[in-house]
């Protein structure tokens, strides 16, 4: 499935909207499909409260002493 997916879109989007209660019964199922779903939810919901920058976005290590972005 491509990010650009209207079906990915939906799936991300209902991840954010799934209840905290919800997402810890799913991590403690004792069904591995089950806790592996609750993972990826937590982590999709993690990932939107703590984006990582992009290198698109200006975001590139950069020498802290002379400010070289190819350090």
């Amino acid at each position: 499935m491509h990010d650009a997916d209207p079906a990915c879109e939906e799936l991300v989007s209902a991840a954010h909207e799934t209840p905290s209660a919800l997402v810890t019964r799913l991590l403690h199922s004792d069904d591995p499909r089950t806790a592996r779903l609750g993972r990826a939810i937590r982590a999709i919901q993690h990932d939107s409260t703590n984006p990582q920058p992009h290198l698109d976005d200006g975001a590139r290590i950069v020498d802290p002493i002379t400010h070289d972005p190819a350090w």
